[in-house]
C-alpha cells in the first residue's frame, strides 16, 4: 500500500469577496527602485557583517577598505541589495557567540554603514532589533529594516518604521520550545498584527520564516518543505539559509566553510517553493541556484480580473486564504479540509471490496479508480486509487473500520495511521 499524500493538489476557484479590505493577490514591495515579489525575479541579498563575532568570517569586514571591497565584489557578482549588521544573531548554543551591547552595535553602524553607502549602487538594509540603531542607519542611507524579532523586541521599532515609511522584514522568531512550523507562523501572525496596528502598509512588508536561530534542524527542514504556506499571506518571502547549522547537521559539517553545496541545494528548493529574496554569503552561487529554483517552481495561482485559480497543497495553506477572506471561528478548519484533494493508492484489493470502495467514495462526494475488468468480475484483485478531500477521507475511513469483511478494517486502519502522520507533518 502506498500513500500519495499531497502529490495531487485539488484546484479550486476562488472568487474575491465583496466589501472586504483584504488583498489576496501578491504584494509588490519597492525598495528605492527595486521591486520585490509578484512577477519580479528572485532577488539576492548580500550579507555584510560589521561584527567580528559573526559565525562566517568571510562575511565580516570592519575596516573601510575591506567593507567597500566586499560591497563592490557582491555587486559585481549580482547582489540586488546588501544587508548590513552590527551584531551577530547566530545562536550562542551552536557558535558560542557573545552578546553585543546596543552602544557597540551603534558605534559599528555609524562608521561601517557610511562606508557601505558611499560605494553601494544597490539598496542597503539594516539588520537590527534596535530602534536606535535602525534610526541611525536610516539617517545614514539605509532604506530597509531587517528586524529578526519581527517588531517584538523593541517597542519603538514599529512606530519608527511606520513613521519612516520604509519597508520592513519581519522574521518569525518563535519562542522556545520551537517545535514546529506552526510556531513560526504564529510568531509572524503576531508581528503582522503589530505592523497593522501602527499603520505599516502591507505593501512594505517582507516575511522571513526564520530558518536557523537555534531551532532544531527538523523544524528548519519542515519550514523549507512547507515554505509555500508562508507565501499565502501575499507578502514576498525571504529565506536566510546560507551555510547555516541545519545544513551542517545533515552532513556532519561543523565548519560553515564546508556548507556551500548544501546551501545551493536548499536555495534552489526554497525558490521553487516561493521565496522571493535569498539572503546569501555567496552571491554568484545563490543567483545560479535561485535561477534553477525559478525554473522548477510550480505556480499556485492563476488570476484573471476578479477570479483566481488556486492549487492548495494542504489544508494549512487553504486556512490562511480563508482567514484573509474574513471567515472566522472553527469553520475555517472545516472549510480548509474541503479545499484540498488527497489520493490513496491501495494495492491488491479484492474485486468485491473495490466495488464497495467505489460506491462509498461516490456517496461521500469523492471517487475511486480501479481496473476496467472489475465491473465484470474478470479479475480477482485490483489496485484502487481513492480520491477525495481530507474530510471525505476521514468519513470514508470511519466506514471501513466498521466493515467486517474483505479485510477492509485493516485497510482503513492503515489509511488512518497515514493520515495521522500527515497531520503531524503539517504542524
Amino acid at each position: 500500500m502506498m500513500f500519495l499524500g499531497d502529490s495531487l493538489p485539488f484546484i479550486c476557484v476562488h472568487l474575491y469577496p465583496r466589501l472586504r479590505p483584504f488583498k489576496l493577490t501578491p504584494y509588490t514591495v519597492r525598495i528605492d527602485k527595486l521591486e520585490i515579489g509578484a512577477d519580479s525575479p528572485v532577488r539576492i541579498m548580500g550579507i555584510l557583517n560589521l561584527s567580528p563575532e559573526s559565525f562566517y568570517p568571510k562575511s565580516v569586514a570592519t575596516v573601510k577598505e575591506d567593507i567597500q571591497n566586499l560591497v563592490t565584489r557582491m555587486e559585481k557578482d549580482g547582489a540586488d541589495l546588501i544587508d548590513v549588521g552590527g551584531a551577530s544573531s547566530a545562536p550562542k548554543t551552536i557558535y558560542d557567540t557573545s552578546d553585543v551591547l546596543v552602544e557597540e552595535e551603534l558605534k559599528r553602524i555609524q562608521s561601517g554603514l557610511a562606508a557601505v553607502v558611499e560605494v553601494a549602487s544597490v539598496p542597503v538594509s539594516i539588520d537590527t532589533k534596535s530602534s536606535i540603531v535602525a534610526e541611525t542607519a536610516l539617517g545614514l542611507g539605509a532604506t530597509l529594516v531587517n528586524d529578526i524579532s519581527g517588531l517584538r523586541s523593541d517597542p519603538k521599532m514599529a512606530e519608527l518604521v511606520a513613521d519612516s515609511k520604509v519597508p520592513i522584514i519581519l522574521m518569525g522568531q518563535c519562542d522556545d520550545p520551537c517545535i514546529g512550523i506552526q510556531k513560526s507562523m504564529d510568531a509572524l501572525k503576531e508581528s503582522l498584527s503589530i505592523a497593522d496596528n501602527v499603520g505599516i502598509a502591507k505593501e512594505r512588508i517582507i516575511l522571513d520564516p526564520g530558518i536557523g536561530f537555534g531551532k532544531p534542524a527538523e523544524v528548519d527542514y519542515a519550514i523549507l518543505r512547507g515554505l509555500r504556506r508562508f507565501t499565502m499571506w501575499g507578502h514576498p518571502v525571504l529565506v536566510g539559509i546560507s551555510r547555516k547549522a541545519f545544513i551542517g547537521e545533515l552532513f556532519g559539517l561543523a565548519d560553515p566553510r564546508d556548507r556551500l553545496i548544501g546551501t545551493v541545494a536548499a536555495t534552489a528548493l526554497a525558490v521553487s517553493r516561493g521565496a522571493k529574496i535569498v539572503r546569501a554569503h555567496d552571491i554568484l552561487e545563490a543567483k545560479l541556484a535561485a535561477r534553477m529554483g525559478e525554473e522548477l517552481s510550480i505556480s499556485i495561482e492563476e488570476k484573471e480580473k476578479k477570479v483566481s485559480l488556486y492549487g492548495f497543497m494542504n489544508e494549512k495553506e487553504a486556512e490562511i486564504v480563508i482567514e484573509q477572506i474574513g471567515t472566522g471561528g472553527e469553520i475555517v478548519t472545516a472549510l480548509s479540509r474541503k479545499a484540498v484533494n488527497l489520493s490513496f493508492l491501495l494495492r491488491n484489493i479484492k474485486t468485491p471490496a473495490a466495488l464497495i470502495i467505489k460506491q462509498e467514495m461516490l456517496a461521500l462526494g469523492g471517487d475511486a479508480a480501479y481496473h476496467t475488468d472489475v465491473i465484470d468480475s474478470k479479475v480477482e484483485k485490483t489496485d484502487v486509487l481513492v480520491m477525495g478531500t481530507p474530510l471525505q477521507l476521514d468519513r470514508f475511513i470511519d466506514k471501513l473500520l466498521r466493515m467486517d469483511y474483505f479485510g477492509l478494517p485493516k485497510v482503513g486502519g492503515t489509511m488512518r495511521d497515514l493520515m495521522a502522520k500527515r497531520e503531524k507533518r503539517l504542524r
